[in-house]
């Protein structure tokens, strides 16, 4: 995912994610978005989003502080290597926050599910936090995720909702909450290339914030 961003690229549904494969199967990638650290909005609702499922065996250890959450649903497809790319998919975002919260852009498991422009924009977001003094906290959510594979290379839409997730200003521990607005509802369209060893990297990110087709 981008990461609380504003965005500079629209992803339409997963039709996008079919033309991200036909457009950058075969290249290097510079299509990263800008990002800016600054609150994410919340919405007017305040029912809030479902439980994580229980992490499988063998996932990483994602040891974010007590007051941040992710929260992804499984969007299992019952073929092996889509629920693979949509495993390693969630992997990203949840390394990606962890990151955040360390305040480190060479943390190992950042590295290990971003690569291309999508480990760049993030490498430039932990540095946008950094210099503000600000982390994360509240609960982000992740859902309608789904796959367009082709070969070694795979495009995943996914939405994500953010009324429960801000900014956090680190000496003081203030939360930033903030006005409500539909821009809390994000839709994402990610390209992810299998790397050497098998896991499935987030290579780029294109995002549209508001975006209709995730408001719930």
């Amino acid at each position: 995912m981008a990461p609380r961003t504003k965005i500079t690229a629209a992803a339409g549904t997963l039709t996008a994610a079919a033309l991200l494969l036909s457009a950058c199967g075969g290249g290097g990638h510079d299509d990263k978005i800008a990002s800016s650290p600054t609150p994410s909005a919340t919405t007017a609702t305040t029912t809030p989003p479902p439980t994580t499922p229980a992490a499988s065996s063998g996932a990483p250890k994602f040891d974010l502080p007590s007051d941040v959450k992710i929260t992804i649903d499984p969007d299992t497809t019952g073929d092996a290597t889509k629920d693979a790319i949509l495993r390693d998919q969630g992997y990203g975002v949840e390394a990606a926050f962890l990151a955040v919260t360390k305040q480190d852009k060479n943390f190992p498991l950042l590295t290990s599910y971003m690569s291309e422009s999508a480990l760049e924009t993030w490498d430039e977001s932990i540095d946008a936090f950094k210099k503000n003094g600000h982390s994360v906290s509240g609960t982000l959510h992740e859902y309608n995720r789904k796959v367009v594979l082709n070969g070694a290379n795979a495009g995943v839409t996914f939405c994500e909702d953010q009324r429960y997730f801000y900014d956090k200003d680190i000496k003081t521990g203030k939360v930033l909450k903030t006005t409500l607005s539909s821009d809390d509802f994000i839709l994402h369209t990610s390209f992810m290339r299998k790397d050497k060893d098998g896991t499935w990297k987030a290579a780029t990110y294109t995002s549209k914030q508001g975006a209709a087709e995730c408001v719930r």
